[in-house]
This record gives structure tokens, C-alpha cells and sequence, in this order.
């Protein structure tokens, strides 16, 4: 019964305002890559207002993030500031709007490499958590800082490094049991320190660059 959207940032992400932002909206209003501006205005339009019809007045700001052209006279007036006001205030009030409907799960992937708009949009959506079903996954790397810390209703989950063998059963359940590659596993596990999505990474580029098949 929960609606899980699910987004992550990229390492060349930070230059581009809203990008996890953007692709999580793609998923929520459906829209894929062969809709034209005429496709996706339907699509947003239509999402809003059956959510909540009070939701119209976010339009332009949704439609702005998706490069779809914005007639209303009112939003070209805006200046920047007061746009990026609006467009923030429009996703955190869509978001909180749907979780009254259905529990919402949230997940955003590498918060490492976020760009600030998208910092700015968790930053105000985690204020309103409180009253709202929703609940915000997270990952990041170490050196990602954030100011929820002293939030009651945040907690943190450290993921260390795989012992030898909690990383040698994952790499069963990655690469098998064959013989042949007997000796591969623990070099990969003295490569990759136990970081399990590091032997991830490495496993799926052994199989893309036709080094292990089968």
C-alpha cells in the first residue's frame, strides 16, 4: 500500500540544479522519453488536479523543471529567487499531498554527490516529516554532512565493511560456486577492502567487459 519513488545523484550532477529531483518527477507523473511538451503538460496537469485541485497553482513550477514552456505571465514575472521559492515550496507541497493518500517512501541515492537545490528541497521536507506519512531513505559517503542529526525521528545506519566472509558468501551469490574462479574471490575482497558495493561494481564491469562469462 506505500508509493516508493525512488531517485540518486551522479558524480557530475552537483552543476545541474534539480536533476535527482527532476527524474524522481519523471517517475511520479510517468513520463518517459518519447513524451513532446504537449504529452507531458497532459500528464502534469492531469496528476495535479486529481490529487488535489488546489495543486493547479504549482503547475507552472513543475512545468518549468521539465522544460516544458510556462504561458502564465505571473511565473515569467517572478524573479529568480522567488521562482526557486516557489518550485521547492511546489515539490514539498505535491509530495506531502500524495503521502495523505498513500504512505510515501522516499529514496535518494548518494546524497555525496547532491546539487544544492536538491539539498534545499530534503532540507524542507524533512521539516514537515513529523506529521507526514512519509518515510525518506537515504545513502551517502562519510564525508557528506547534513543537518538532521538532532532530529528526533532520524536515524543512521552505519554500513561497515564486509568481514572475509560475509564478503566471500556475497560474492557466492554473485558469481557462484564454479572452481574456476576459486582464486578470483579474494582477490577481490583484498581489492575492494570489503566494501560491498565496490565488489559489486567490480563483478558487474568483470561481466560488461567479457572477462567473466556465464
Amino acid at each position: 500500500g506505500w508509493l516508493i519513488l525512488e531517485s540518486g545523484s551522479v558524480s557530475y550532477g552537483k552543476a545541474t540544479a534539480y536533476l535527482p529531483a527532476i527524474d524522481l518527477l519523471k517517475a511520479y507523473f510517468q513520463i518517459d522519453d518519447r513524451d513532446d511538451a504537449r504529452k507531458m503538460r497532459e500528464k502534469v496537469t492531469g496528476k495535479l488536479l486529481t490529487l488535489d485541485e488546489a495543486l493547479g497553482a504549482t503547475l507552472p513550477a513543475f512545468l518549468a523543471l521539465l522544460d516544458v514552456p510556462v504561458k502564465d505571465p505571473a511565473w515569467r514575472a517572478l524573479d529568480p529567487s522567488q521562482r526557486r521559492q516557489r518550485t521547492l515550496g511546489a515539490i514539498k507541497r505535491l509530495l506531502l499531498s500524495e503521502s495523505r493518500v498513500q504512505p510515501l517512501l522516499l529514496v535518494f541515492e548518494d546524497l555525496h554527490w547532491i546539487d544544492g537545490e536538491t539539498q534545499a528541497l530534503l532540507d524542507g521536507l524533512v521539516d514537515g516529516l513529523p506529521t507526514a506519512r512519509v518515510l525518506l531513505l537515504v545513502n551517502y559517503r562519510p564525508e557528506y554532512q547534513h543537518r538532521w542529526g538532532s532530529k528526533t525521528y532520524y536515524t543512521q545506519l552505519r554500513l561497515d565493511a564486509l568481514p572475509p566472509e560475509s564478503a566471500s558468501e556475497l560474492l557466492g551469490a554473485l558469481l557462484g560456486d564454479d572452481p574456476g574462479i576459486g582464486s578470483l574471490k579474494p582477490l577481490l575482497i583484498e581489492r575492494t577492502e570489503g566494501n560491498p558495493f565496490f565488489l559489486e561494481e567490480c563483478v558487474r564491469t568483470l561481466v560488461e567487459s567479457g572477462v567473466l562469462v556465464g
